[in-house]
């Protein structure tokens, strides 16, 4: 008997006898279908979902490390009041909130055909969405966050409120290369509740 040099399954060779053979061939079948079984379905994988309930911030920890450059956070919430939805990076339970985040964003209106934009420099978190005390959705890509490098993110926003709905699109960034494995989010008023589910890309 022999084994792939890469998962080690077990395989025949020309010197086994026959039930030797096919004994190696049905190991080999299972250690093939355990392996792919633990395989993610598709180009996303989930690594954590947390849920959460009238919190003023909730942290999401060790979800970044080496096994993916690219993230995907999914985000449906609601908020006491209205408010912008914030974030920020953190490592070794701590949150980064220096000067050093920048962002802009166009935002839509569906009672206007105008467009109209939000920034700010040198502050110290992230907008990725708004909050109405109605559910807002943000969709959220974070570029490289555990690596040593510049960490950029990208967020489209939904803030539905009675029959009007505001879309917004962020593009964020860090300044700094600091290696990052959370994030946390808040409201800069009142309390959220919601879901925040962390998939990684596929390389």
């Amino acid at each position: 008997m022999a084994v792939t040099p890469n998962y080690s399954w077990p395989v025949p060779v020309n010197t086994d006898l026959v039930k030797d053979g096919a004994e190696a061939i049905k190991d080999l079948g299972d250690a093939i279908d355990a392996t792919v079984f633990g395989l993610p379905s598709g180009a996303l994988a989930l690594i954590n979902t947390t849920t959460f309930s009238a919190v003023a911030i909730q942290s999401i920890n060790d979800v970044f490390s080496a096994t993916y450059n690219n993230y995907k956070v999914i985000i449906n919430l609601s908020n006491s009041v209205d408010s912008y939805i914030q974030f920020r990076y953190r490592v070794s339970g701590t949150d980064t909130s220096s000067a050093n985040y920048s962002f802009v964003a166009p935002m839509m209106v569906s009672t206007s055909a105008s467009v109209f934009g939000e920034n700010l420099n040198a502050t110290t978190s992230l907008a990725i969405g708004y909050s109405f005390t109605a559910n807002m959705s943000s969709d959220l890509t974070i570029f490289k966050p555990f690596l040593t490098d510049t960490t950029t993110n990208t967020a489209f926003a939904i803030s539905p409120t009675g029959t009007t709905v505001r879309a917004r699109l962020y593009s964020g960034f860090l300044n700094n290369t600091t290696s990052y494995t959370g994030f946390s989010i808040f409201a800069t008023s009142g309390n959220i509740t919601g879901t925040v589910s962390v998939y990684g890309i596929a390389k």
